[in-house]
């Protein structure tokens, strides 16, 4: 049997090792052991503070339940 795929990139929850700014807002500082999500993607890491993987976490489930929906033909396909 096939092992089950995943459309998820790489993402888990980590600490920081030094102090820098979140790449998705540089207003938002890490400091050395904050938590915060790291994304891996083909060549690097992208690393976000709490506030902000939360939104994007948010975002991203409102956008996989509502392709679900389209799946299971609640709503036709937006562009």
């Amino acid at each position: 049997m096939p092992r089950p795929k995943t459309i998820l990139q790489s993402i888990e929850v980590d600490e920081a090792k030094r102090a820098h700014n979140c790449q998705h807002n540089a207003a938002h500082r890490l400091e050395c052991g904050d938590k915060r999500l790291k994304v891996k993607n083909q060549r690097s890491c992208e690393h976000f503070c709490c506030a902000c993987g939360l939104e994007i976490i948010a975002r991203d489930m409102a956008k996989l339940k509502e392709i679900a929906e389209q799946l299971r033909g609640g709503q036709a396909p937006q562009p």
